[in-house]
């Protein structure tokens, strides 16, 4: 198991770097680039070696990181932080480490910014001497970051790590590929169509419905938006109505007899600002995919039994279009 001294991570950036080291007004900017969760490969073999994740830890002053090593005899783990040192005039980072060499404590200063290239200065210690000191360079790329680090003295290490970003809304919701596309469908004698949309990056899908009209023109009715809650590591779905209503879910999603489904409890209110609720179930079958919801509550009042229930709890059949 080859082993990581420095764990400051790179995210890619949708924008070019500076074109110079960071000032104490700006630093946060080319700094705040690196949140976000990876995985670490090893730069000769490709290997996955590690996980880590940055976040700031007080916004726009202190972006902390974590690190943990997969595989390998020895585990390794790291914390750290990363600021702005009005000393040094510098950004720099504090990072703990234990793994193969016991304890050690890594301190870095960037000295360079030049386009899409960070440069780092490191020194590393354990409690009883100076391990080594390196110089480590970012470049980042349209598929992630290449690091190549330099020795000074002391220990030599891995010469270079490849740094790929993790999507985690599609790890916490794999099946959000098989939603993407245009489903049609009828409710209550009305055409009616669906479309599932990638959002930026994959990270978020965006499902629309829409009313059609006998001429094709189409009428917007509702808005779904599928998101990952870092915090409970899990996808949220907000729904936003025509009529002012808007809500909340967390799809549960499980399989019954090798069909993927989807169990929803909606919590929300009405444009009246009145509580709403209700239960939904969907079921995915390739091309096809059956809605049906239950169980609606205003004010946590059922809906009375008739005509206008059993419009609303009428399952409906969606076909997915050819593409």
């Amino acid at each position: 198991m080859r082993r990581l001294t420095t764990m400051l991570t790179i995210t890619m950036a949708t924008t070019a770097l500076q074109a110079a080291p960071p000032t104490a007004d700006d630093w946060w900017t080319t700094m705040g680039r690196y949140q976000g969760d990876h995985i670490l490969k090893d730069g000769e073999s490709g290997d996955v070696i590690g996980e880590f994740s940055v976040e700031w830890g007080v916004p726009f002053q202190r972006l902390n990181y974590r690190y943990h090593s997969t595989g390998g005899d020895v585990a390794t783990t790291m914390t750290g932080f990363c600021h702005w040192d009005e000393t040094l005039g510098k950004v720099r980072f504090i990072e703990v480490e234990t793994g193969p060499d016991g304890l050690v404590t890594s301190v870095g200063e960037l000295a360079d910014v030049d386009d899409a290239t960070l440069t780092w200065n490191i020194k590393s210690w354990t409690e009883k001497e100076m391990v080594r000191s390196f110089q480590m360079k970012d470049v980042f790329g349209s598929d992630g970051v290449d690091r190549s680090i330099e020795m000074k003295s002391g220990k030599a290490m891995p010469t270079s790590f490849v740094w790929t970003s993790v999507n985690q809304f599609q790890r916490a919701f794999p099946v959000a590929d098989q939603l993407v596309g245009t489903w049609n469908f009828t409710e209550n004698g009305q055409a009616k169509i669906a479309k599932v949309e990638w959002g930026p990056g994959k990270e978020t899908l965006v499902e629309t419905t829409h009313t059609v009209g006998a001429d094709g023109t189409t009428t917007e009715d509702s808005t779904v938006t599928y998101m990952y809650d870092r915090v409970a590591d899990r996808v949220r779905m907000h729904f936003m109505g025509a009529n002012g209503a808007s809500g909340w879910a967390t799809p549960l999603v499980g399989k019954v007899d090798g069909t993927m489904t989807m169990e929803l409890s909606w919590r929300g209110r009405n444009a009246m600002g009145q509580r709403i609720a209700a239960l939904g179930f969907r079921k995915l079958d390739g091309d096809t995919m059956t809605l049906s919801m239950s169980e609606f509550k205003l004010e946590g009042a059922p809906v009375p039994e008739g005509a206008a229930r059993e419009a609303m709890t009428a399952p409906k059949v969606l076909t997915r279009a050819k593409k």
